[in-house]
């Protein structure tokens, strides 16, 4: 096993020099590469690691066939919500909502299929794209202020730093990124971001992984509650909805 050690850094360090070249190169070359595009070598130094928040305990509102709100589009898995599992899903949940709600989807969609000849919708308009180069100041701003442990100071300053880009790219009398890969990822991440923001500015208690240092116990009596966002002529919108 790797061994830490804690240091007067604010993180771990992990230790896997005694791994080897070898093993290294064989068993974690995908870690290996990350570590050394980031300028860190693991084969003769340790590797700095601090904590993050690892999902957003949410995800794409479903029936209970894998329908989405969005005629032709289903979810299943890490992506949706369907309430399964609560507010502390975690990674290997998604195997049991897999291999339930994927077999569910797969029975709906020839169900709810258009005939032949007949018009799909056409597509909403999704608003103008951020530029690509966003990407990193978004991570930056959620890191920062919207990371483990929040607060109301952070992120408010979380949404005001994230209403800036949106302004930023694509604003009065600038031209919007051009439509390619790299914008639609920048720009999906922004809308989830501000969704996330949004949502944990609102959720005032602790409850699952959403960690509130002004809020650090859980309220059953005010937020036993989904906060269901949706994005609607380029603005999100989020309401409270109890739990029954």
């Amino acid at each position: 096993m790797t061994r830490m050690r804690e240091t007067g850094d604010p993180c771990v360090w992990l230790d896997g020099r005694h791994l080897g070249a070898s093993t290294w190169e064989r068993r974690f070359p995908t870690i290996l590469a990350a570590c050394r595009h980031h300028g860190i070598d693991p084969l003769n130094e340790p590797v700095p690691v601090v904590p993050a928040a690892h999902y957003a305990s949410g995800g794409v509102r479903t029936d209970l066939s894998g329908r989405t709100t969005v005629p032709g589009l289903y979810a299943c898995g890490e992506v949706a919500c369907t309430g399964v599992h609560g507010a502390n899903r975690l990674a290997s949940n998604s195997l049991l909502e897999g291999l339930v709600f994927a077999e569910r989807l797969a029975e709906a969609i020839p169900a709810d299929a258009r005939p032949a000849g007949e018009d799909a919708q056409p597509p909403r308009d999704g608003g103008r794209l951020l530029d690509p180069g966003a990407r990193d100041e978004i991570q930056r701003i959620m890191t920062e202020h919207a990371g483990v442990l929040r607060n109301a100071a952070g992120l408010a300053t979380a949404a005001r730093e994230l209403e800036r880009l949106s302004e930023r790219s694509g604003g009065p009398g600038e031209a919007p990124s051009a439509p390619c890969v790299e914008a639609w990822e920048t720009t999906n991440l922004h809308t989830v971001a501000t969704a996330i923001v949004a949502a944990a500015r609102r959720r005032e208690e602790t409850r699952g992984s959403h960690w509130r240092e002004d809020f650090p116990d859980r309220d059953d009596t005010a937020w036993r509650a989904r906060l269901v966002t949706r994005l609607a002529d380029g603005a999100l919108t989020t309401d409270h909805r109890p739990v029954r």
